[in-house]
């Protein structure tokens, strides 16, 4: 992150937060694979929801974008567990986060959640054929925007992308640590995937 050159801020991210980001979704999708009932399922929410309340409350005093409110996760995650007739998951006050108490932050951690938009699809299918249900119902979180996935990527990547260069590393820093914490996150709750 010394030295960015003129490539966009976004690609830069990529490559700084490369390793965490594999380390993860290695995690993540080796877990996803082994779910074969609705209730394994909806652990696996469960995981993505206590990390996500959390990490959403953090970033909204300092997420100043104009549809920061349709960027948030959190709700469909909740809408996809009770649709599946499952329970809200208690809210632990122990679940690592990043530090966001600035916008470059906020946006670098941002980074991490809109992103995972772009697989989500892919994780929808994957796992409504495990289960031998739909990808419809209880699957609004992994499709994301849906068909305006893209576009929303490509409007954030703009936000990103504007952000000036002196605050770049603390954007960088906000991802990786992102990608980090999530990572924590599921290794204290991987016996979520023992249903």
């Amino acid at each position: 992150m010394e030295h960015l050159g003129t490539s966009p801020l976004s690609d830069h991210l990529k490559l700084y937060t490369q390793s965490a980001h594999q380390q993860l979704e290695k995690k993540l999708v080796m877990n996803m694979k082994q779910i074969t009932t609705t209730a394994g399922y909806i652990k696996l929410l469960g995981l993505f929801y206590t990390y996500y309340h959390i990490l959403e409350k953090n970033l909204q005093p300092h997420l100043n974008i104009p549809d920061a409110g349709e960027r948030r996760k959190a709700d469909a995650i909740i809408a996809d567990i009770k649709a599946l007739g499952g329970e809200l998951p208690g809210r632990p006050h122990d679940v690592p986060q990043p530090v966001v108490s600035n916008y470059a932050q906020a946006l670098g951690a941002a980074y991490v959640l809109e992103g995972s938009t772009l697989g989500g699809i892919i994780i929808a299918k994957m796992i409504s054929k495990q289960l031998g249900i739909p990808a419809a119902t209880g699957f609004s979180f992994f499709n994301g925007y849906g068909d305006a996935t893209v576009e929303m990527w490509n409007k954030f990547r703009n936000f990103l992308n504007a952000l000036p260069t002196a605050q770049h590393f603390a954007a960088a820093e906000a991802a990786k640590n992102t990608f980090l914490t999530f990572n924590e996150w599921a290794t204290t709750y991987e016996s979520v995937f023992e249903v």
